[in-house]
This record gives C-alpha cells, structure tokens and sequence, in this order.
C-alpha cells in the first residue's frame, strides 16, 4: 500500500556545529593544488559526516576542510572593489568544499568505524597541522545516519566513537539526494542500452515528477512531484538481498562482488527453460516469441536429474541476475505506466555500474513500453541516501549550489574507487608508498564476456541483452565517483549567448579510437613532462620520486579510462588536459614549467621594445594585421603539443618564431581578418566607435603573451578600450598566470607609456595605485586590468568561471580567445553576447583535420559579432 504523499521539506538539527557558505569567496595562495575558499560567516568549528546504513553495504559521505591562512593582497583588494566582487582583507577560516564517498559492506562495519576515528570525521577531521589527538568529543555531538542500520547500530557509535546518531527518514534522503545530484551535478545520469553509455542532461525545469527505483536489499519505488514532495506508490521485497542472498546459498560466494564477477563466465540456457526448449527448438511465432526466450528462469532445473553441485556457480549467478534485474525494470515500468511517467530513475548499490543489469533493466523498460519510457541510471547511485542525511544538515548552503559550484576530480587518495586502503594519508611519501597498489588496482581488469545479439523479446521473457564493451572491475574499481569540489564562487559566464546550450568541449572521447588516439598522445608527452617536472623542484631525489610516482599514478588514470571511458562522466578532450593538471599538483608538483616560463619570458622582454618601435612606424591598417600574425607565430610556444616539443629541442627560441612567421601568408585556414579590420577601423561610409572594454583570454608564457597579446592589448589601450587580461588561477603546462602577469606588465611598462599608464589606471602598478574615489577624474585614462579565471586547465569551461572574471565580463563587448586550449579545444563553437575574436595556431594533425580541414601550423583568425 502506497504511503501518503510527503509534503514537508528534511528536518533540520541545530544541535551540532552548522557549515555556513553564505558570503564566500576564493582567496588564499593560487599556487596551492586547489583555490581555497573564505566563509565570512562561518563562526563553529564543522565535521560534517552522514551515512546510509543499509542491510548489505554501509555508504558515507563526508565534508573534508583546508587549513586556515590569511590573506593579505593590496592589488587583489583593490581589483575586487574596482569590479565589485567581495573584498576579503580579513583573515577567515579557510573551509575547502570537498565531498567524499565511501562505502563499506555492512558486515564489515568495524572497518567503517575505524576507517571514521582514523580520519577523526566524528571530531570534524584532520587539519593536517593543527589537530590534536587529545581533542575531546562533545558529549552532545550527533552524526546524521538514514537506513536500517542507523537504529541498528547506534549503540556500537556511541560506544566506539562516543557520538550519537541523529536519525533521517530513509525516504526523505532518497529524494533528497536523487534531487541534488539531477540537480546540481552534471553528466550525472545516463541510459545504458546494448552495451551503450549515453549521458543525459537533465533540465532542472522539467525535472519533475519522474519515478525513483531505488534497488537495495529490496526495492522502493518512489513518484518524485518536487523538492520535498514525493510519494512512495510500490515496491518489492525481490531485490539485491535476493541476489546476494541465494546467491550466497547457491554459490557459496563470499561478496557481492564475487556473485557479479561469476555472472560475467556465465551460461543461463543450462538452467533457464527456453521457448525452444518446449517447442523443439522452434520459434513460437504465433505470438511473436522467439526460441531463445526464457519461458522460465531456472525452469530447466525441473526436468533435470542433477545435484546443486553439478550445476556451474557461474551460469546460477547469471540466471539470477537476470531474473531479478528484468522483473525489477517490468514492475518499474508498470508502476510508471500508472502515473503517466515517461523517466524512470534507477538508483541503489544493486547496480553499481555493472553493464549487463544495466542493460536488462533497460530492456525490459525498453520493451513493456514500446520504447516510449526510459531506463536511466546515475554515477552516484548507491549514495542517495547518503546524500540526503548530509543536506539535512542546518545552513551547510547545499541547496542553493548548482552545477558550476561542484567540480567532480578524479579520485587520486589512498581509497581508489571508493575502497580503502589502510589509514588517511600523512604526508607525501606515504602517498607514494601506496602507488604500487594504486597501478595495480587501477588496471585489475576482466576480460569481457561476448554475449548473443539483442533480439526482439515475446510475451513474458527475455532475450540476453547485449553488453559488449562492458566490463566488471574489481570491487575497488568499479565505483566510478569522484571528489565533488564545492567551489561557490565560481559563476556562469555572463556574456555567454545562450548558458543552457552552451558545450565547451569540441571533440568529446567517449568513443574507443577517439579516446585511444589523445591518449597516447598524452603518453607520448609524458617523460619529456616528468623530466620538466622533476627539473622545477630542483631534480632533487625527493623531486624524481614524485616525478615516478606522478607517472604511475597518470599512466593507471590513463589505462582506467581506456577501459571505461564514460567513468567520469561524458569526457571531453579538455577533461583529460585537466586530469594530467591535477595529478601533477596531487604529487606537489606547484608549477611543472616555472624555469622555463621564466626563461622565455626574460627573453622576450629584450626584444618587446623593438618590436613596439617597429609597430609604431606602421600605419593602422598594416600594423592590425601585423599585431594579428604575431598573436598567430607566438602561439607556437607551447609545450603542450609534440610537434612544437619537437621544434624547441631543434632550434632556438628565436629560429622558431620566424618560421611561424613565414606560415603567415594569407588566407589562413579560419580567415576573419577583414571582417574584424571593419569592426575594429570601420569604412569609409561608417566608423565605428571603439570597444568599451575587451576581455583578452591569454594563453603561453614567453613570446605568446609579451610578443603576442601585450601588443594587441596595447593597440586597443590607444583606442580608448579599458582592458582585462584574463589568465589562469593555477598553472598549466607553460601557460601564463593572473599571479605571474603583473610583473610582466610592470617590466613592459618601463619601456611603453601605453602600457605604463594604463597598468596605473589599472592598479597593476603598485607603486602608482589610483584610489578608488579617485576613478571618476581618470575616466578618459582607459585602464590595464588581470584578472584570474579561476581554473588550472590550458582549456576554459565557461560554465565554471571565477566571480572577478564574472564581474569583469559584465561591463565587456568584446572578447578575444587565444590559443588551442581556450579557442580550438573549447569554445570554437561557443557563441558569445558581445563581438568575439579566436585566434590559435593549430599544433595538431588530428585537430587539423577535426575541426578545420586542414593541416598541422594552419591559422584560425574566427571573428563572430554579438549574438545579443
């Protein structure tokens, strides 16, 4: 019987410290691994720790923190009131925004309780530097905990832990957590037919209602009508503990795990009674069904004269997967049918990504529906609940946090995929001592199982779901979860034209070739990165143990990701750009290129002065053309790609930038010059008044950014236009940071009065700082600004943006977005509100002949004016 629907929202505690988001902002040190974050009104201490105790397999989630640090910038503060964004001279407590997911089997839970009090989360966790082993526990404190388990075993907390259990409505959670993951977590569901993993974007505007099935021990079925209003309208006690538990019988298996990974070797015809089995091999087509169709799971069993012990654990396992995965999708396709449901989200750890449920769940929804229902399925499926305990946490700011708050990163701790492996890390070697286990694990996989071709199902029974491609990882793998970053700061772009369409990526790897071909490519460049690596620590021997342990850690995310490339989510070429960025700053490496990027920069400065003086002696229309091509060679310095790694090891810095200048002639493969010419000079019937403010998203150290963008910037500066170069937060391969550009600025500025005054106006100069109440005098003085864009990736996603870059967008109508990264990799397709300038030099075959037609060294000049 269906319970009554449920109106009231997940109650709320205040018995126990709250997390207090409102207010907060990135400040901190950029060169840290990760933007640290102040909460302005955060005034208790926090351990936020929540569980789903559930009869088969405990899940917890919980709240890691950074240390606190002050922070003390002139410029930063200045900037922030010039754009208006939240000036923090104030030292705050440094709260990280992480969520972590684990799981353990529920039998096991002694495990759990140790892995919680050696991570100390019931004290509010580790601060690596300033926890006390002999910090007491309060004796009011409370965890939040939903599922069976938590009336179960709160005894054993209390007594192990000295923390009581604050107890959730297991329903409440559910929907909770499906609503926040559908919510705020893109790439998080996706349908899975024939062996086929295809993510689905949920538009939070026509969420609801959709049913939730959420498969544990048993199943709930749950009419989802909004935020807090859903009613559970059936279910069925045939579920994971039915599995596992004949299984278990059957078997004589020991894990979940293991009953799966028999499934994989199995054969279901020795024991399933097929139609050809009562018609002698023959179809029965009068209605529709053909001779491989299960009349009857384990109907041949009947008729046979053998022992349990003559049957193979294998083909048991595999007939009872079936059996109960399509009954399941049959009797959640129904109940949809019931309320007029076209999506069905199926969600518990009875799935837990394996290929062949997955698709016999959708099939069966598949086929009951005539194809007018769908079957789809989320990353996070097994920790709902979970989820839905820690938002029941008073003014922890869950709710209001969308999609470009949460960034998911690869998992790189001492747990892979979400089992455990021994104590919280200490320090840096302790990391590199569980590296060996960590290859090991990363690249455990099976052999996948070929499985007969889909065929259309009769009456009654089903035929073996096609599953090719799917493989079943070892337990620790097959968690296929992140680290979830909160990062409330960071915003939409505003200038995008239309957000909800907007794709950053140009070339997705989901597909098998794809995915092979940029791997190897990143393969490829890997010692030369190690060596670089190794080399900006001083090539110490700690630095070439990290250097090692970097390579190993990458080469096994690498070797994961071939085998699953849908593990993350729908992976973008961008995404593997940025996973080799963070496994660098996992293993401290702060910036893999700082020598050489100092190097290049010391000497491209020399020869800026000449380079102005001959741009000066140019008239306005061959020195904008001459400021463009010289945007087009620098971008040639990039250490990113192989063939320019090539270049650098054969010549000198010089050599290569006048070969890039002889691949100038025009047209070039993307040829908007002329039409940016107009906009930017005008006609002789019609002159155009100048841009207002240009937002130049700068890419490489070295010739690019001072050879390159400066004297661009500083053409439009002469114009009237204020500037904002727009630079990364963290480092990337040899690509320039905010941090990094003002002393750039400040040693061009001794050579250009341009530039001088315009880095005065801007604040760049600190020596020279106009004050704020001072801004309106200086009006007609347009102004040199930097500003960071709050990622460390040489590509840019635009759903993800600092909130000064944000700020800054505001007031701007023009954009240029220079280099592969920003302008090829993402946003080559990207349109924009206001006039936008791509310029790059392609350094790629493959991307050549992907996105343009053409060939390695081909030029993309690509000017769009304003969509709105």
């Amino acid at each position: 019987m269906a319970t009554p629907s449920v109106t009231s929202p997940i109650s709320r505690s205040s018995s126990r410290p709250q997390l207090d988001l409102s207010g907060a902002a990135i400040q901190g040190n950029f060169e840290e691994r990760d933007p640290t974050i102040i909460l302005p009104n955060q005034s208790d201490d926090i351990f936020h720790l929540s569980l789903d105790i559930g009869g088969s397999l405990i899940k917890l989630v919980y709240f890691s923190r950074h240390e606190d640090c002050s922070v003390d910038d002139k410029r930063k503060r200045s900037l922030k009131q010039r754009l208006g964004v939240l000036n923090g001279n104030r030292s705050y407590p440094i709260l990280g925004g992480r969520l972590h997911f684990v799981k353990f089997e529920t039998t096991k839970i002694n495990d759990c309780l140790d892995f919680i009090n050696s991570k100390q989360l019931h004290r509010g966790g580790i601060d690596s530097r300033g926890w006390r082993a002999n910090t007491s526990v309060n004796d009011d404190a409370i965890i939040k905990a939903t599922g069976g388990g938590a009336y179960k075993f709160a005894d054993l907390f209390k007594e192990r832990l000295g923390v009581g259990i604050e107890k959730e409505d297991e329903m409440n959670c559910l929907v909770a957590g499906a609503n926040f993951l559908l919510k705020a977590i893109r790439h998080e569901a996706f349908t899975h037919m024939e062996g086929r993993k295809e993510f689905v974007q949920i538009d939070q505007n026509d969420l609801f209602p959709y049913l939730l099935v959420n498969i544990g021990s048993g199943v709930s079925m749950i009419k989802v009508d909004g935020e807090g209003k859903f009613q559970r309208v059936s279910g069925t006690n045939v579920g994971g503990g039915t599995y596992w538990g004949l299984g278990k019988l059957l078997t004589k298996c020991k894990s979940f795990d293991e009953l799966l990974e028999l499934s994989q070797r199995g054969d279901n015809k020795v024991v399933d009674m097929l139609v050809g089995d009562i018609y002698g091999g023959m179809d029965y087509s009068k209605i529709g069904l053909s001779a491989s169709i299960i009349a009857s799971s384990f109907g041949k069993v009947i008729s046979g004269n053998k022992e349990l012990e003559d049957y193979s654990p294998e083909d048991i396992s595999l007939s009872l997967l079936r059996m109960i995965s399509y009954n399941i999708g049959q009797i959640s396709y129904l109940n949809a049918l019931r309320f007029g449901l076209k999506r069905i989200f199926f969600g518990g750890f009875f799935i837990r990504g394996h290929a062949y449920t997955m698709d016999t769940i959708s099939f069966a929804v598949h086929f009951w529906s005539k194809g007018e229902a769908q079957a789809m399925f989320l990353r996070h499926e097994g920790f709902l609940g979970a989820l839905g305990a820690f938002m029941s946490y008073e003014k922890h700011g869950l709710d209001d946090l969308m999609a470009h708050q949460l960034v998911e990163r690869f998992p790189m701790g001492p747990y892979v995929g979400g089992k455990i492996h021994g104590p919280p890390l200490g320090d840096l070697s302790e990391k590199i001592s569980w590296m060996e286990k960590f290859v090991q694990k990363g690249t455990e996989i099976l052999a996948p199982v070929p499985l007969a071709p889909l065929i259309t199902t009769g009456l009654g029974g089903f035929d073996s779901p096609s599953s090719r491609g799917g493989t079943l990882h070892s337990d620790d793998a097959t968690l296929n979860v992140g680290v979830l970053h909160l990062v409330p700061t960071l915003e939409v772009f505003p200038l995008l034209a239309d957000p909800k369409t907007y794709e950053p990526n140009t070339i997705y790897v989901s597909d098998h070739s794809e995915l092979e071909c940029w791997l190897t490519v990143l393969s490829e460049h890997l010692p030369d990165l190690v060596d670089k690596a190794v080399a900006s620590e001083g090539g110490t021997e700690d630095a070439k143990r990290r250097g090692d342990a970097f390579a190993h850690a990458f080469s096994a995310l690498m070797a994961r990701l071939m085998e699953e490339p849908a593990a993350y989510g729908k992976l973008g070429l961008a995404n593997l750009l940025e996973l080799r960025e963070e496994c660098l700053r996992e293993f401290q490496f702060v910036d893999a290129y700082r020598t050489i990027k100092q190097r290049e920069n010391e000497a491209s400065l020399a020869v800026l002065t000449d380079l102005l003086i001959e741009l000066d002696s140019m008239d306005e229309e061959s020195r904008l053309l001459t400021l463009i091509e010289g945007v087009l060679a620098a971008n040639i310095f990039d250490w990113g790609s192989r063939a320019c790694v090539d270049l650098y090891h054969k010549g000198t810095i010089i050599e290569i930038y006048r070969m890039s200048r002889k691949k100038m002639q025009r047209p070039w493969r993307v040829d908007d010059f002329d039409t940016f010419k107009e906009r930017m000079q005008g006609s002789a019937e019609k002159k155009l008044p100048p841009h207002k403010r240009a937002l130049l998203f700068v890419d490489n150290s070295g010739a690019d950014v001072i050879l390159g963008m400066l004297p661009l910037a500083r053409e439009l500066l002469r114009r009237g236009t204020e500037v904002v170069l727009v630079a990364n937060s963290l480092p990337a391969l040899n690509d320039v940071m905010a941090m990094e550009l003002p002393e750039i600025v400040a040693e061009a500025a001794k050579h250009c009065d341009v530039i001088r005054k315009a880095a005065e106006a801007g604040g760049l100069l600190m020596d020279a700082m106009i004050n704020i109440q001072d801004a309106p005098k200086k009006a007609s003085l347009a102004s040199l600004m930097v500003v960071e864009n709050g990622c460390g990736s040489p590509c840019i996603d635009l759903r993800q943006v600092s909130s000064e870059l944000a700020a800054a967008a505001k007031g701007a109508d023009l954009i240029i977005l220079e280099g592969m990264g920003r302008a090829l990799h993402t946003n080559f397709n990207a349109r924009f509100k206001c006039d936008t300038l791509k310029l790059a030099m392609v350094k790629n075959q493959r991307l050549a002949e992907k996105l343009v037609n053409g060939n390695i060294y081909d030029c993309v000049c690509r000017y769009e004016s304003g969509a709105g």
